[in-house]
């Protein structure tokens, strides 16, 4: 299975932040591009948290919920293509059955 794959299956939704796990080669400077795109277009209460998986290494960033849906398309944007994003808790919305 893929590593993003891998970490994305074994993350627990937040309760109250949305999160987007971004695969990275150099984890300052893509960290520091990435947290300035992030910024510029307005995401605030930026957290982040480290993690390797293999050889592979990602950021693993907490967000308002409000924030993941155009979070994730200036990342994409700015050609960032290995993402994935996890909703809230709060922010799941129950299916209609």
């Amino acid at each position: 299975m893929d590593p993003i794959d891998e970490i994305v299956k074994s993350l627990q939704p937040h309760q109250s932040k949305a999160q987007i796990l971004l695969e990275v080669e150099d984890e300052g400077k893509t960290l520091e591009r990435a947290l300035g795109i992030l910024e510029t277009n307005g995401v605030q209460s930026i957290e982040c948290d480290f993690i390797r998986k293999g050889d592979s290494s990602f950021v693993l960033f907490h967000l308002s919920t409000n924030d993941i849906k155009g979070a994730a398309l200036n990342l994409t944007e700015a050609r960032f293509a290995r993402l994935k994003g996890v909703d809230s808790i709060k922010g799941v919305r129950p299916r209609n059955r």
